[in-house]
């Protein structure tokens, strides 16, 4: 399998060759949009944004959080009906950290994908990887264990990027995400999450203060997820 950093590398390089409609440069917690717009498809250069929905109930929480590379808004080659999943009824993109955001015309990006194999490959790549984590972000809603909830989204945000951490061995987690945020993400509270963080902490799998996070054993938080798959 190929290494998500080189996929999205890839793929934000061959975007290059696409006329983008605008660029954005936006602080912590900004709006890249307040509702879904059909026709716009916005790409990630760099930072983390969030995804928001609306459900049933009318309580709005986060369905998916994309770093580098990362591809929302209209996507391409997909029916503007049903964009949103079932039971979701709008979509609002808030920034997590500092954050570049390019945006462009989604008809621009299917005429160059038609014509442009490299980034035909590429966006396919995305694609597939972003699918797999919303697949799984639908399956713990039900069935999984808070711990392994957790990491699984430790594991899926090294998807966007990670570099050695100059604290410990191991990788430096690039994001800006409160404990709060974290249990938004994994729906349940601050305080249950900060315990498992602790837990995790102690076990030496990661490392953590108020301004960095440490993963210091990917392998372990793998075997957390996979235990409760046996």
């Amino acid at each position: 399998m190929k290494h998500a950093d080189d996929v999205r590398a890839r793929f934000l390089a061959a975007l290059s060759r696409v006329q983008a409609v605008s660029r954005q440069s936006l602080n912590h917690r900004r709006t890249v949009y307040a509702s879904f717009s059909p026709g716009k498809t916005y790409v990630i250069q760099k930072g983390y944004v969030r995804l928001l929905a609306i459900g049933e109930g009318g309580e709005q929480f986060t369905r998916m959080l994309l770093g580098k590379g990362g591809i929302f808004g209209d996507l391409p080659f997909a029916s503007p009906i049903g964009t949103l999943p079932i039971g979701m009824k709008e979509e609002s993109a808030v920034t997590s950290g500092p954050t570049s955001v390019l945006e462009f015309q989604r008809r621009t990006l299917e005429t160059s994908v038609h014509h442009d194999d490299v980034l035909c490959e590429a966006l396919l790549e995305v694609y597939s990887r972003q699918l797999g984590m919303f697949d799984r972000r639908l399956q713990w809603q039900f069935v999984s264990p808070l711990r392994r909830r957790v990491a699984m989204i430790l594991l899926d945000l090294m998807e966007f990027g990670r570099s050695p951490c100059p604290h410990h061995e191991g990788f430096l987690m690039d994001i800006r995400m409160t404990h709060e945020e974290l249990a938004e993400l994994v729906g349940a509270a601050r305080q249950v999450v900060t315990g498992i963080l602790n837990e995790l902490r102690e076990e030496g799998v990661l490392w953590y203060t108020r301004t960095y996070l440490c993963l210091r054993s990917p392998t372990a938080l793998a075997n957390i997820i996979q235990s409760w798959e046996k």
